[in-house]
């Protein structure tokens, strides 16, 4: 593909980015990979501060703040996001849908949403406004847990930064065994500011906490809830 890299940098950069993460997986481990990818292409950008945040949908020449983050970190936390949110095949089978319509051409932003959308068979708008449209960042509050019944709670999740991330939950039980319940991008289509999670914890925990990876969270402090 023909892209306007002075313009839409993360359209080339930020797959760059991405294939650099999923390429270090199969050479280095994911533990390995991960911690790479956190150090250099997230840390900086989530410790730093939000309020001037431009989307990434920006032209490149027209960044006020943090140009490198829109071009390469942010961008590919989206196209990792939607992996984890399509699973492994139907993203292939977009991402290749996106591939064959523009092998050649010359694609704008636009092209790349269609052809995902079409690829993939599913409406992805709010997904793509929430990523690429908006000023967001990445911090998650795990404001409140509510014992529903004898063997689940609800979690009451307030999406601070505003990001549609996947994460896990960390279950940690009594006797020190840990249950991981992973949630895809897909849970904040209906509200994305907060959401409300059942899970069965089964026997008597001690905590519960969200982590979300490689999509580090700006604030760890509110990710955590231990039992009284």
């Amino acid at each position: 593909m023909g892209i306007n890299e002075s313009y839409y940098a993360f359209m080339d950069e930020g797959w760059a980015t991405t294939l650099e993460y999923l390429i270090g997986i199969s050479e280095n481990g994911k533990k390995a990979a991960d911690e790479f990818y956190k150090n250099f292409r997230v840390k900086r950008w989530i410790n730093g501060p939000h309020t001037n945040e431009n989307p990434i949908i920006t032209p490149s020449p027209d960044v006020k703040f943090g140009a490198g983050n829109n071009s390469y970190g942010k961008p590919s936390l989206s196209y990792l996001a939607l992996k984890d949110m399509l699973g492994d095949d139907l993203f292939k089978k977009a991402l290749h849908t996106y591939m064959n319509n523009w092998n050649g051409k010359h694609p704008i932003p636009w092209d790349y949403f269609n052809s995902m959308k079409s690829g993939s068979g599913k409406n992805l708008d709010w997904f793509f406004y929430n990523w690429f449209y908006t000023p967001n960042y990445i911090d998650l509050d795990l404001n409140k847990v509510v014992q529903k019944t004898k063997d689940t709670q609800e979690l009451y999740i307030n999406n601070i930064g505003g990001f549609a991330v996947p994460f896990d939950v960390l279950v940690t039980h009594i006797d020190g065994s840990v249950n991981t319940y992973h949630q895809t991008p897909a849970i904040w289509e209906k509200n994305q500011k907060q959401i409300v999670l059942t899970i069965r914890t089964g026997t008597e925990i001690m905590s519960i906490a969200i982590d979300g990876g490689i999509f580090m969270d700006a604030d760890l402090k509110n990710n955590n809830w231990i039992a009284n």
